[in-house]
């Protein structure tokens, strides 16, 4: 039987750029870690403007995801560009001045909340990034400690037009118990549209995704969750429209109208 293919839209194989690969040869060994569970495709995203990492922009990044293709060869896993950043007030103006690298250049971008706390300013920082044309991709809300106690916080930017990604190693309770429970209060939520591994090295946080999506598809069947790790992430580095069902409300009331960046955005 052949496996599932999947794509993984979140990792840290770059060597020495970030806090993720080490060395080229543990960069290698990534590669060779994740081909062998079933991911054809791995968008490299190197961390933007969190404050502990260099920063590296489109052009450095191209290079970069090149050098490491080449040394692992044209047989096995393919690399992609693009980049983890980093929410702040300048998050709108980096990216439509392109100091950024969307994902596989195209349309979508991954956005990180700091671990403690989900901004303020959350909202309308993603209804701009919209209203540029650039779709925000929240990356494992499961792990920041205000969303876990208020999942629903998480339907209302899915609502807005904002899509989800979950770490597969919270699913399979690898990042702990609120991690694991938060991911499957989303799951049962309609607030989850892609799962990708994170991954930062060969040994801790390997770039393993099939785990996590058998684990989603405990919850919310094989069919949905083979699209959090292929359809979805296919979409994605396409640059086509993903077509995801609406949030299911945390008040069990059933979905109102559609908000107004759901009806421009075909949410």
């Amino acid at each position: 039987m052949v496996e599932p293919r999947m794509i993984d839209i979140h990792s840290h194989i770059l060597p020495q750029v970030d806090d993720g690969a080490k060395s080229l040869e543990e960069a290698v060994e990534m590669a060779r870690i994740a081909f062998a569970d079933g991911i054809q495709q791995m968008v490299c995203t190197p961390h933007m403007f969190n404050g502990t990492s260099r920063n590296p922009e489109p052009a450095e990044v191209f290079d970069r995801v090149g050098a490491l293709q080449k040394a692992i060869g044209t047989e096995g896993l393919q690399l992609l560009p693009g980049n983890e950043v980093h929410i702040s007030h300048q998050i709108v103006q980096q990216a439509s001045r392109n100091r950024v690298t969307k994902l596989n250049g195209r349309n979508y971008m991954l956005v990180e909340f700091p671990m403690m706390a989900a901004p303020a300013v959350a909202s309308e920082l993603f209804r701009q990034l919209l209203l540029n044309g650039v779709h925000p991709i929240l990356v494992h809300p499961e792990r920041n400690v205000q969303l876990q106690e208020r999942p629903s916080a998480v339907a209302d930017f899915v609502s807005n037009g904002v899509f989800i990604q979950v770490t597969a190693m919270s699913v399979t309770g690898e990042f702990g118990k609120a991690a694991k429970s938060c991911a499957e209060s989303l799951l049962r939520h309609n607030c989850v549209h892609f799962l990708a591994t994170d991954a930062h090295r060969a040994d801790r946080r390997p770039p393993i995704l099939s785990r996590g999506r058998d684990a989603a598809a405990e919850i919310v069947g094989p069919e949905k969750a083979q699209k959090f790790v292929y359809d979805n992430p296919l979409a994605v580095i396409t640059g086509r429209e993903i077509q995801a069902d609406p949030p299911i409300p945390y008040d069990g009331r059933s979905p109102g109208k559609a908000s107004f960046f759901g009806k421009l955005f075909g949410r």
